[in-house]
């Protein structure tokens, strides 16, 4: 057996501790963590943007029990953070505290690992690392303060304030560039503790955001600091109807608001602001306001202008509210009001957004039925009136619509689907089984597949391999035999669809050698490149299957490592049932079995195929297995025993 530095110097530990005391090392528990980072995860520089694409096999390999333009080597570590693994955390930086950074103890509190976070902050007395600030571009978490931020501030306890305090929060960090968009999150109790904490703030998050969340206290205290405002202040409090902000703010502020306080109160049905303001200020609202209110269905609302005798609208406010289906706000505007509607228009319009009720009412008063299609809206498909809806339409002449049986598939409404399909002159055109693949509606691809002789089409059968059970797989396959298309296996073996492979697989399905020389040696790609290579191997065809095996390894932009992976352990079995009925030199044999006995398999591999093909092979090729040889002497014998003249490409075509 060959020596080796593993076995001569490695094998002694008084030297192995030498060697080891002048590197990291990773302890045995974390080793995983860090093998996933490194074998199954592939960092693709594109045009423009820059991805980690994680193989299907990386969260389960990452943590079995969990839950720029270079590669970055904390990934391990923000992993193990970002997915809640504390002890992994701990045992990582234990072993690695190279990896530690600012952005872990960010990172942790981004994602609401407050523990994790906890003891970030804990050990930075004796990791000084975690004060280090790395700048990795605009995907860095700590590029992007409002993220984080709002995870914080919305929590029910005070914890993430606290970590904030610890973290060291200073005046001029990027963080807080956009704690207005944080505070439309927060509770009032950590808003009012950050700035108790962070004095310094009160200049960012305006006044006008604290009143929009209702936060009456917080704004009595922005108020006593001196923090400015504006109209939008008050404005954006009545439409959210927070009528104690608007009052506080009328009382004691200067600033007053605009005809949007108004119109957003009415707007959103906030009966007491409305009326505060109609009765204490004088900016009033939008011209045919009223309109608007019948539109959003605020009867109360609606009600209460009606009341003052002052607030106009116009046919709009009918025809909105019957566009809506709001039945008490039209039998009250067409009771009590004169403007009445645009009579050709407002059954349409109940129609078109599905209210069944509303438009019979109006049909009851007489309005007459619409003329021509009715062009409805298509995500109204899955409420059950659009059964009788559509009945009451086609009963008044309006013909059956192939568009009706797509919505109706694309929500998923069997009901309507069935209704829609029995109808004198239905059909079922392939759009329909494809828009319900597509929209994920089970229900109707297996109503449609039963009932129904729709054919399949290849794009349709695409979308089902990501979606569908087998059963509904098998279902089409058999209606159409035509469709087993090399395509789905390249798709699904591409695109980490490892299910649908192993449906399609065992179906004979692809081209599976054709699908792995595409992704193997990829580390996104190691599971699906697993489940191929099986399929790829000819029974007893060993040699075509070693020969196979090597050019796999040859491919120039692949990973060596992660091909050695894939391959070794099938290059072993099929050169073992290969090397029975081979005869090698002597020499040759000799050495190539101490190297296989070394671990160095693809040198055994390449010594049994150049030493039974070395005569009816191209030069060319000869020449390529030889340059894959890595050891010398075993170079050397066969470049000896087999240096025989040989044909070259162009002489054997």
């Amino acid at each position: 057996m060959p020596a080796t530095f593993t076995r001569t110097i490695l094998g002694q530990p008084e030297i192995a501790s030498i060697v080891f005391a002048f590197q990291f090392g990773v302890y045995e528990d974390v080793r995983p963590a860090f093998r996933a980072c490194d074998e199954l995860v592939e960092f693709v520089v594109e045009p423009d943007d820059n991805v980690y694409a994680c193989d299907a096999s990386f969260p389960e390999a990452f943590a079995p029990t969990p839950s720029g333009r270079t590669r970055d080597d904390r990934l391990p570590l923000h992993m193990a953070i970002a997915r809640g693994c504390g002890q992994l955390t701990k045992r990582m930086l234990g072993c690695r505290p190279d990896l530690a950074s600012e952005g872990a103890i960010r990172l942790a509190i981004g994602e609401s690992r407050l523990e994790i976070a906890d003891f970030l902050l804990t050990r930075r007395a004796t990791v000084p690392q975690l004060y280090r600030r790395v700048d990795t571009g605009a995907t860095d978490i700590s590029q992007c303060p409002s993220i984080w931020m709002s995870g914080i501030l919305d929590r029910d306890d005070a914890r993430g304030v606290e970590l904030l305090q610890r973290f060291d929060l200073r005046r001029d960090d990027d963080f807080f560039h956009d704690i207005a968009h944080a505070v439309n999150y927060a509770t009032v109790e950590n808003l009012t503790l950050v700035l108790d904490a962070f004095p310094w703030l009160t200049s960012a998050p305006r006044l006008d955001n604290v009143a929009a969340r209702g936060f009456l206290p917080l704004v009595r205290s922005l108020h006593a600091r001196g923090v400015a405002c504006s109209t939008s202040a008050m404005d954006a409090a009545a439409s959210n109807g927070h009528v104690d902000v608007v009052e506080f703010l009328h009382v004691n502020r200067t600033e007053g608001c605009t005809t949007k306080a108004l119109n957003g109160a009415i707007s959103n049905g906030h009966l007491d602001v409305a009326r505060f303001l109609i009765e204490n200020r004088t900016e009033g609202a939008s011209i045919n306001i009223l309109n608007t209110a019948a539109g959003n269905g605020h009867l109360h609302v609606v009600e209460y202008l009606h009341s003052l005798g002052t607030f106009d609208c116009t046919t709009d406010a009918v025809n909105k509210a019957a566009a809506g289906g709001h039945l008490d706000v039209v039998q009250f505007l067409l009771t009590h009001r004169r403007e009445g509607c645009t009579r050709d228009m407002v059954v349409r319009n109940a129609l078109k957004s599905g209210h069944l009720r509303t438009a019979k009412y109006l049909l009851s008063l007489d309005y007459p039925f619409p003329t021509g299609e009715i062009d409805f809206d298509a995500d109204i498909y899955d409420k059950p009136e659009m059964l009788d809806v559509l009945r009451l339409v086609m009963d008044h002449g309006q013909p059956w619509h192939e568009d009706w049986v797509g919505n109706a598939c694309a929500m998923n409404n069997v009901p309507l689907v069935a209704f829609l399909l029995k109808q004198q002159d239905a059909r079922c055109g392939p759009g329909a089984l494809e828009t319900a693949i597509v929209a994920q509606a089970m229900d109707v691809v297996r109503y449609l597949l039963a009932n129904c002789t729709t054919p399949v089409s290849l794009a349709a059968l695409e979308w089902a391999l990501s979606h569908c059970s087998r059963d509904l797989l098998s279902q089409m396959l058999l209606r159409h035999p035509e469709l087993r298309d090399d395509e789905l296996l390249r798709e699904a073996s591409s695109g980490h669809n490892t299910e649908a492979m192993r449906y399609l697989l065992p179906a004979g399905i692809g081209k599976p050698r054709e699908c792995l020389v595409e992704i193997a040696g990829r580390r996104e790609h190691v599971t699906a490149s697993k489940l191929l290579l099986p399929y790829c191997m000819g029974v007893a065809n060993y040699l075509d299957n070693i020969i196979f095996l090597l050019d796999l390894l040859a491919l120039s932009d692949r990973r060596r490592a992660t091909m050695l992976q894939l391959i070794t352990s099938e290059l072993t079995y099929q050169g073992r049932k290969a090397s029975q009925t081979m005869q090698l030199a002597p020499s040759v044999a000799t050495l190539a079995s101490t190297l296989l006995e070394a671990g160095e398999v693809v040198d055994w591999a390449l010594a049994l195929v150049i030493g039974h093909l070395y005569a009816t092979v191209s030069a060319d090729e000869l020449a390529k297995w030889t340059s894959m040889v890595r050891d010398v002497e075993l170079t050397a014998r066969l470049t000896r025993h087999y240096s025989m003249p040989q044909r070259s490409t162009s002489d054997m075509e």
